[in-house]
Formats: C-alpha cells, structure tokens, sequence
C-alpha cells in the first residue's frame, strides 16, 4: 500500500522520511492558504529529487481562486496528480490541463462525518449502520459521472463508524486520509479577528490575515465523543485508528498528515 505524506506549508517537509512514496502539497480549504508558483516549484523540485511521486491538492475557489489555481496547474509536469474539491476546477482542468491526472478530493466524496454519530452506533440496526457508513461512491449515476469524467482515485475520511464501499466500482482507486478528519467547512471563517478584543462578537465576512496560522481552537461537549478543532474555516476530529478491514476495501493508499493540514 502506497504511503503519502499530506503538507500544506514547505517547511513540513522536514517529516519526509524512507517511509513515503509521495508528497501531497496544497491546501483543501482555503484559496488564500494556497502556496504561490515559486513555493509549489521549489516543493516539487525536493520531492523530484528524492525520487517521490508529486500531488497538488486544491481547495473550494471563487473566481479569484480560479485563477490562483490556474497558475498553479500551468506550472504543473504532465501526468502531476491534482486533488480537485471544486466541481469548477474540475471543469478547468479538464478544458485547460487534460496532461495532468484526476483526483476528486475528499470534500467531493460524500459521507457522513460528524463524531457524534458514535453515540448511537450500538442502538442502530444493520441497514442503517450499514447506510451511515456508505458514500456517494455506491451510486450509479454517480459512478458513470465518475467514468466519463476520467477520474480514476478518491480521496476518502476516516469516519468513527467506519466504511461500506461494497458498492464502489473495484477499478476505482481510493485514498484514506489519517489522522484528521473533516467535519465541516466553510468560506465563512470565524477565526478571523479573533485577536482582536474590539471585535469580540461581531460577525461578518472580514479581510483575511491568517489568524489560523497563529491560532487553533480546541472543542468540547458533552454530546461528541471526541475533542473538535478548530483550525481557520474548517473543523475537524482526529481518528487514529485505521478500519480493521482496510485491504478488503480496496484502499490503495494511506495519506498521513502529521499537523492539521491547514
């Protein structure tokens, strides 16, 4: 099983050990958390020159992300891997950027997510656990939207109440993602102006200083099972434990993120 190692900042390249086959880079999240073409380049020149395998990841954009993420698959080898979580960059890339090879992103591989989930998990019967553990991956319109599209692996979470992918095409490759799980995300964050005493309880939509890069939110209740973080726009839960029947599901690739990929 292949190994890859999810960083979202160069410096994280001090993890890279013998362990991994290939480096994730980018951001899933945030447009404005997307390295420019110098860093991309300088990342993907390290990775070149240990002999690893290369993937851009790439967030939800608006027309300004369009164009940063443009400028970033430009620079891009033939055949580079891009983790699309934008159905527009999809788009782009299909009509601007066919050389390069197709992921649809883990935002875009519908299941659900929350914790909370875990506290009734033992009163449920089969089928509806069995539900709560699939994805939009057993459809079949979705597969031959999946198909005509070229897109060949999906990024998957590690959801508390495990995985059904019984349904999923078995030529379709599927990625895990360990140890931080999504929950939710938003372009709405409520990080920014969080150091800012005077804007204590005011709400809105506010220039973007990277206050997540200085701040993580910790959260807890009584009703979730787990601690939840908050880093910037997106919440998240960490999920250590691998499913006991991960080789039955046809996952042919772990990626790690040893810090909160944001």
């Amino acid at each position: 099983m292949e190994r890859a190692l999810f960083i979202a900042k160069q410096k994280n390249l001090k993890y890279l050990t013998a362990d991994y086959q290939r480096v994730y880079f980018g951001n899933e999240f945030c447009e404005r958390l997307l390295p420019g073409p110098e860093t991309l380049s300088r990342v993907m020149e390290e990775v070149q020159e240990r002999g690893l395998a290369f993937t851009l990841v790439t967030p939800y954009v608006t027309d300004d992300g369009i164009r940063k993420v443009e400028r970033l698959l430009a620079i891009l080898p033939t055949g580079t891997e891009v983790v699309f979580n934008d159905w527009g960059v999809l788009r782009i890339i299909r009509q601007q950027f066919p050389h390069l090879e197709l992921v649809q992103g883990r935002l875009l591989t519908k299941l659900k997510r929350g914790p909370r989930i875990a506290n009734v998990l033992d009163k449920l019967p089969s089928g509806a656990l069995q539900h709560l553990k699939s994805t939009n991956l057993g459809v079949p319109v979705y597969q031959r939207f999946l198909r005509e599209q070229n897109i060949t692996r999906v990024e998957l979470d590690n959801p508390i109440q495990g995985l059904d992918l019984g349904g999923a095409p078995p030529d379709l490759k599927l990625s895990l993602y360990i140890p931080f799980a999504y929950v939710s995300t938003t372009r709405f964050c409520l990080v920014a102006n969080c150091d800012l005493p005077e804007k204590k309880g005011v709400i809105g939509v506010f220039p973007c200083h990277q206050e997540c890069q200085k701040y993580t939110f910790y959260l807890n209740n009584p009703v979730m099972t787990t601690t939840l973080t908050r880093k910037g726009n997106t919440l998240f839960f960490k999920n250590m434990k691998l499913p006991p029947d991960v080789k039955e599901l046809n996952i042919s690739r772990i990626v790690i993120q040893p810090e909160i990929p944001m």
